[in-house]
């Protein structure tokens, strides 16, 4: 069944909207509640104050704009937040985002096999928990209104579940809950292996070595990572393909360290006591102190200083939400039978058949490790100035025509993601101009603009602005019928040339020149870095963005028509 790992967990938290009044009071109150807690509340404040001590001065600012006043510029003192609240009902889906399950005895970790709650669902658990957190907050420089996470919480998430996967028995086995049902003592007192690795040796430790002082631990762990273990230091902040995040890398390390130290001589009903204390002593402090170097290294990459020409945003997204919603509405107006019936089968059940509501879903996972490999197939780069499109492997058209292909051969259709991944890249995508603009500028995500009052790229203007703008608080369905209209009156002698194409290669290579063209005439046409886009602008090209919203509409439900029609082993292929 297909999984929208990001959407879901944002969802069933309510971060699209911010009622920040509501949160700092909550935090408040949850500073004097008790919590079931990971590393403890010293092995997280631990871990963070390592890691502001290593923030550039611009990740310094950005956290502490974030922060709420009463924090007074500690992140450290909210890092245990996330385990305050997950207790609380409204936060109770958080649980599983605290650690990760793995086959018991295999001592391994694998993202696709290991990633998941208690009921299967994908994406949900330490690891998925930072990659979405860490692509929250890579939001950070939009204007304001246009922000749809709560960023505070993401950082505060963020930083706890960091400190959370560097815990060894965070990445435990499935059968033991990560050591929380194998009892034992420690020395004198009752307890379970997990809070021996939570709580108690770090608790031991401040007696015996640091007079109760966490301040002194935290001194002691900075004067290690800046002598003993100097020369580790590039290799810790590190993930490799340049990645922001690396929490697969953290959770291999702690699974293997959970099997070579934390399970080794404690069967259930043992005591431990010195030996065993003092051996995984030095186990503890590294990774509390990999933690805040890591930690650091993520944020300072996240709150990079914006560049005097290029404005900090996601790049190369696509349609609006607003613009994907349309394209499939439309589309579905003219489903015939037998594509209606197949897109129904290979929808989750969630979606109730309506294929609008997950036609953004591969823009929403596409940094996610599962889907990383189609970042690529969102979009053609082509020659600068050029203004042509030649077609080539690994790019937004093969995507399409391959995605296709796949369909067009399913003689029942099974429940994956084809249907949402074909529908964007087909129907939405390669329609946008800027989507197929030049290399050196990426597709004008590189080019500073103004659109009216607030600071933007060009490759946004014409992914949401212009069309927000033309809704401009209007109901979809409104402008829906706005292209209806339209249509009937100026399009209709088009629609011939619209659907013409005879192969499932020609088609996106159709559309491709289309756009390139298009991003020539209008959407490079005139403008320079720095330019105020406004009315003008705006009167030009939303026709042209209206019109390929139909376009990806009436292509869309041909494609779709012609992969699950009767005919559809008669689609030539040049595959």
């Amino acid at each position: 069944m297909l999984r929208l790992p990001l959407t879901e967990m944002q969802a069933s938290s309510g971060m699209f909207k911010s009622n920040a009044p509501l949160i700092w009071r909550l935090l408040i109150l949850l500073q004097f509640l008790p919590g079931v807690l990971s590393w403890g509340k010293e092995g997280h404040y631990a871990t963070c104050k390592i890691a502001e001590g290593l923030l550039t001065q611009e990740a310094i600012t950005t956290v502490k704009m974030l922060l709420p006043d009463y924090a007074n510029g500690d992140l450290a003192s909210l890092c245990s937040w996330a385990d305050e609240i997950r207790h609380n009902p409204r936060w109770r889906w958080t649980g599983p985002l605290h650690y990760i399950d793995t086959p018991d005895f295999k001592c391994n970790y694998d993202y696709c096999r290991d990633c998941h709650d208690f009921a299967g669902r994908k994406d949900r658990c330490a690891a998925g928990a930072i990659y979405n957190y860490s692509t929250q907050l890579s939001y950070y420089g939009l204007p304001a209104s246009e922000q749809k996470y709560n960023l505070t919480e993401a950082l505060l998430f963020l930083s706890h579940f960091i400190g959370d996967i560097h815990q060894p028995l965070h990445v435990g086995f499935t059968g033991d809950a990560g050591g929380n049902t194998i009892t034992v003592r420690w020395y004198r007192r009752k307890t379970n292996l997990h809070h021996v690795w939570d709580n108690m040796i770090i608790e031991s430790a401040l007696k015996k070595f640091y007079n109760l002082n966490l301040a002194v631990l935290v001194e002691t762990l900075r004067t290690n990572i800046l002598e003993d273990w100097s020369a580790d230091i590039p290799s810790w902040e590190v993930c490799e393909s340049n990645q922001t995040v690396c929490p697969n890398l953290h959770a291999s390390e702690s699974i293997r360290l959970a099997c070579k130290f934390a399970y080794r001589n404690a069967t259930p009903g043992s005591t431990l006591g010195d030996e065993y204390f003092l051996t995984r002593l030095p186990i503890v402090e590294k990774r509390l102190a990999q933690g805040g170097v890591r930690l650091a290294a993520v944020l300072n990459r996240i709150f990079v200083p914006v560049q005097p020409s290029r404005l900090r945003m996601p790049v190369a997204q696509s349609w609006s939400k607003e613009g994907h919603i349309l394209i499939c509405r439309i589309a579905q107006e003219l489903f015939q039978p037998e594509a209606a019936e197949a897109v129904k089968s290979l929808l989750p059940n969630y979606a109730n058949g309506d294929l609008s509501s997950l036609c953004s879903w591969p823009d929403e996972v596409r940094r996610w490790p599962n889907y990383q490999s189609m970042s690529s197939l969102h979009f053609v780069n082509t020659p600068d100035q050029a203004c042509t499109f030649d077609y080539s492997s690994k790019i937004l058209a093969f995507g399409l025509s391959g995605t296709a292909k796949k369909m067009s051969a399913l003689s029942v259709p099974s429940k994956s993601s084809s249907c949402s991944c074909c529908t964007t890249m087909k129907g939405q995508n390669i329609l946008n101009p800027m989507h197929v603009g030049f290399t050196s500028d990426k597709g004008g995500n590189y080019i500073r603009v103004r659109w009216f009052k607030h600071k933007t790229s060009l490759h946004r203007v014409w992914d949401r602005e212009i069309l927000r703008k033309a809704l401009d608080g209007k109901d979809m369905a409104a402008f829906q019928e706005y292209l209806h209209e339209t249509f009937k009156e100026n399009w209709k002698g088009e629609n011939s040339s619209w659907t013409d194409c005879p192969d499932l290669l020609s088609c996106p290579k159709k559309y491709a020149a289309e756009s390139i063209r298009l991003a020539c005439e209008q959407g490079y046409n005139r403008v320079q870095e720095g330019m105020k886009l406004a009315d003008d602008y705006f009167d030009s090209t939303m026709p042209i963005v209206a019109e390929r919203i139909a376009q990806g509409g009436v292509r869309l439900a041909m494609t779709l028509n012609r992969v699950f029609g009767e005919h559809n082993q008669a689609i030539p292929s040049p595959f």
